[in-house]
């Protein structure tokens, strides 16, 4: 009699032990899913591990624009060109000019100049506009003395959509003139053969001329806006008019595609004012 109740009685403290491991566990459990539920809640609140908007791409990318003069390619998306190369053991867009040199009281000088490696005329003219631009004022500035001269060229190109873009600055300082930041850029239509427009641009981008003039104008007030302020307060700024004829779409000459597919529009007063001030609306 006593051994079958001692049975019982083993039978029912392994039950029991059984039923609170398993009410344990089941707590443990309850306890690692509330956890988790509650750290997702804390990074969908978390904006710094929100996705990133586009415009707050755009202003990163905006920001960092003077970082992507690295001298190479940037191969991205949806090509399908086929070409005929120059030379066939280089790049689409190499260094055909290359100049690194110092010379005290007469030039400091840093030049990467691009070339096309296509056989076609659009290339060769492209080629002409970039060697008498570049080229020619490296070997100007190696023929001056005594004028402290400091000439740096670096290119990025992009290739995407079977779009070829190469955009090139150059900063130049000579003597005690403010430093000049001057940025040129060329378009290549790879499947035609031809130089890839502004319109082109815009009816890639499904985008009237209305809407990018909208996006300058307003753009290029908010920037006079800050300027206006930092002018009160006695700096010495870069004005820009909103309502110039340079800020209309039909007169812009500086634009290229770049990484994501945005279209980069560029003001660099460089151009034709000794100022390294520049404005880049990206779309």
């Amino acid at each position: 009699m006593n051994v079958k109740l001692d049975k019982n009685n083993n039978a029912i403290n392994t039950g029991l032990k059984i039923f609170y491991i398993t009410i344990i566990l089941i707590c443990i459990i309850s306890v690692i899913v509330a956890i988790c539920i509650q750290t997702n809640e804390d990074k969908e609140q978390d904006p710094s591990v929100l996705p990133q908007s586009e415009e707050t791409l755009k202003k990163e990318a905006k920001e960092k624009f003077t970082d992507i003069f690295k001298n190479k390619v940037n191969y991205m998306e949806n090509n399908s060109y086929k070409i005929t190369k120059s030379a066939s053991d280089k790049e689409i867009v190499y260094t055909g000019y290359s100049v690194q040199e110092n010379k005290v009281s007469d030039y400091e000088i840093d030049v990467h100049v691009p070339y096309i490696n296509i056989v076609s005329d659009t290339a060769n003219k492209f080629n002409e506009e970039i060697k008498n631009t570049f080229e020619n004022k490296t070997k100007s500035v190696l023929n001056t003395k005594n004028n402290a001269i400091i000439y740096n060229v670096n290119y990025s190109a992009y290739v995407t959509n079977n779009i070829l873009s190469i955009v090139v600055r150059s900063i130049l300082r000579e003597g005690d003139n403010p430093q000049r930041d001057i940025i040129q850029t060329y378009n290549y239509d790879l499947v035609n053969d031809k130089e890839y427009t502004m319109e082109n641009f815009l009816e890639l981008k499904g985008l009237s001329k209305q809407q990018v003039n909208q996006k300058i104008r307003g753009e290029i007030k908010l920037v006079q806006e800050n300027v206006s302020q930092m002018k009160a307060l006695g700096y010495n700024v870069y004005e820009r008019d909103p309502d110039s004829e340079i800020y209309s779409i039909n007169n812009v000459t500086e634009y290229f595609i770049g990484e994501n597919n945005y279209l980069y529009i560029i003001f660099a007063y460089g151009n034709k004012n000794n100022t390294n001030e520049m404005d880049i609306v990206i779309i």
